[in-house]
């Protein structure tokens, strides 16, 4: 069970709550930045290895980049390593909201977030990134030639890896939102244009500033919204079940008040009579 989970308080405890997590989540994070640190070397190679175009050598045009590159990559890969820690803590800050109906989901919704973490990260590395290097380098001609920095092109895989990160956390978010009554699935449902324009704004934030690279995230993202839509669908169907069920259980109760109140005012009456 999680830390926080059916517990209930004024709005200074919660504020105390937070503050304990977000401690706890920087103190992981700066507990690995300097055994990350100590490795980046390694870290580095591998990416120029495994992920930069063939042929290409990467430059840095100033004296200190390499080291603020390896601070970035240290930092990035720290947050990385401690996602699994990170969203366990965050949702242990928002599971007073579920315990009602989602206790049982709790454990799934935190492995789905890690998984989603991981997935959108692989897919930006793997997927995303050759295609925008690919698209880059289709500019080269005899009168131009690529000259990548290696901290931009550090900044862009970091980028892309933690943008798909967040951004397929659509169904979980989706999710808890429908699950907790926050909003209906049909108003979410009624909502598509805007969640549609709403992805491709925050893909234009996450990524280069070019088309391509915005339709590789909006496009899944969009698609993840769907899947979230659909599970989040059956949970909101059941539970309007519920509380129609509990509205006609509250009205019978009414009901059955009524009749024995009317019983014991014709009682009552009977007795005056005599």
């Amino acid at each position: 069970m999680l830390k926080g989970e059916q517990k209930e308080g004024t709005l200074v405890e919660h504020l105390e709550e937070l503050r304990s997590v977000i401690i706890k989540m920087l103190l992981s994070i700066l507990i690995l930045f300097p055994l990350l640190f100590y490795y980046s070397d390694t870290l580095l190679a591998m990416i120029i290895k495994h992920f930069c175009p063939a042929g290409l050598t990467l430059k840095y045009f100033s004296p200190v980049e390499p080291l603020l590159v390896k601070l970035k990559l240290s930092f990035y890969a720290a947050v990385f390593v401690a996602a699994p820690y990170l969203l366990r803590q965050i949702w242990s800050f928002v599971a007073p909201g579920l315990y009602l109906k989602e206790r049982s989901v709790t454990g799934w919704l935190l492995f789905s977030s890690w998984f989603l973490f991981l997935l959108g990260s692989i897919f930006s590395v793997y997927i995303i990134l050759p295609l925008v290097m690919s698209f880059s380098m289709g500019f080269e001609s005899v009168y131009l030639q690529a000259a990548i920095g290696i901290g931009h092109f550090v900044s862009l895989l970091l980028m892309l890896m933690l943008g798909f990160g967040i951004m397929f956390q659509f169904p979980p978010v989706v999710f808890v939102i429908v699950s907790t009554g926050l909003v209906r699935v049909e108003t979410l449902k009624s909502y598509r244009a805007l969640v549609f324009v709403g992805v491709f704004i925050v893909s234009a934030l996450l990524t280069p500033p070019d088309v391509f690279s915005q339709l590789l995230m909006g496009l899944p993202t969009y698609l993840l919204f769907e899947v979230g839509l659909l599970a989040a669908s059956f949970t909101g169907s059941r539970y309007d079940k519920e509380s129609e069920d509990s509205e006609k259980a509250d009205l019978n109760s009414g009901k059955e008040t009524d009749d024995c109140e009317k019983i014991y005012e014709e009682a009552n009456s009977e007795d005056k009579d005599r």
